[in-house]
């Protein structure tokens, strides 16, 4: 079977089994405690590419795809998803009663839609009433978009009546510092500068009344191994929950890159940006799902707080396999 069930008492037993039954770069589909310990849903990108086979049931030398899911694959190639990805949704298609010898059979699209999907692990949490996200720091690569995204985030949390606070440890803009300061003008917010950890903490503690603490910080090359220690203990003196911010148009290696940079923080969410300014957000996305990370929300323009949406994996997978044009072309 693609998808594997594992699960332990202990979230590291439960990592190690993934590791044996599924390698070492399995994706996990989901992660959660039971009162029985932990469960993990895995599949493994490695599993063995099926054979595609013509009409007469002979081996197809021309596709890695089986045909029905060659058109949905192709499409989905374009949008940027990583073979990786698209043969944990083929591999479970095939698991199925759906006819994959041969294209046309209705009910595929739709069910590699659920698939994908499932794959695609969506944090509800950043803008609900959970304690985990009330510090959230953003952070990420130079030019993601942090601020703006901030800023989309904060408005539209005090759209919803929550008291919010700005903080920011990037000090090495002012021009961020001064975009920021203008955004928390616009509402009514307080907004300090931080220098240090103990900075930080201070103001923090300052605002423990709000209901909502966003953090901005510098952003660092993925190579700048010098900043990013000191970054990661800048957050955990202020106990942040962190958000990485990642530029849909981010090709694959860079996007893996970034990841394996800021992994060390503790990602608690995934936020793609500029989603807008790209035709192929589809390899940052599939580097997140890769990694299993969850996501919380695409932003697709500029306008504070429209151009940011909470994460639809249902949505995003209709558009990885370019469905939607189907629907309004029916």
């Amino acid at each position: 079977m693609l998808l594997k069930r594992i699960e332990a008492k202990t979230l590291p037993d439960a990592l190690a089994k993934v590791r044996a039954e599924c390698g070492g770069d399995a994706l996990l589909v989901e992660t959660k405690q039971t009162p029985r310990g932990y469960l993990i849903v895995a599949a493994s990108p490695q599993a063995a590419a099926p054979r595609a086979l013509d009409q007469a049931g002979g081996a197809a030398l021309l596709s890695k795809w089986t045909r029905g899911f060659q058109s949905l694959a192709d499409a989905a190639t374009a949008f940027g998803l990583p073979d990786s990805v698209l043969r944990a949704v083929e591999k479970a298609l095939l698991g199925t009663r759906v006819e994959l010898s041969r294209p046309g059979d209705p009910a595929v699209p739709g069910l590699a839609a659920k698939v994908l999907a499932g794959l695609l692990r969506r944090e509800r949490r950043v803008e609900d009433a959970d304690a985990t996200f009330r510090t959230l720091a953003l952070v990420g690569p130079t030019g993601v978009g942090k601020t703006t995204t901030l800023a989309k985030l904060a408005a539209r949390a005090k759209d919803r009546g929550e008291r919010v606070a700005i903080l920011t440890l990037d000090t090495y803009r002012m021009a961020a510092v001064e975009q920021l300061r203008a955004y928390a003008d616009l509402m009514a917010a307080p907004f300090e500068v931080c220098f240090t950890a103990t900075d930080l903490r201070r103001a923090l503690q300052q605002h423990a009344d709000k209901d909502r603490v966003y953090v901005d910080t510098t952003g660092r090359s993925p190579r700048d191994r010098d900043a990013l220690p000191l970054l990661e203990g800048n957050l955990r003196a202020g106990q942040c929950a962190t958000l990485l911010c990642l530029a849909a148009g981010t090709r694959a290696a860079d996007a893996r890159l970034v990841l394996d940079a800021y992994e060390p923080l503790g990602l608690d969410a995934v936020c793609l940006t500029k989603w807008d300014e790209t035709t192929a957000p589809g390899e940052a996305l599939g580097a997140v799902v890769e990694r299993g990370l969850p996501l919380s929300h695409v932003c697709v323009g500029q306008e504070v707080p429209q151009d940011i949406l909470a994460a639809a994996p249902q949505a995003l997978a209709e558009a990885a396999f370019d469905l939607q044009a189907e629907k309004a072309a029916s």
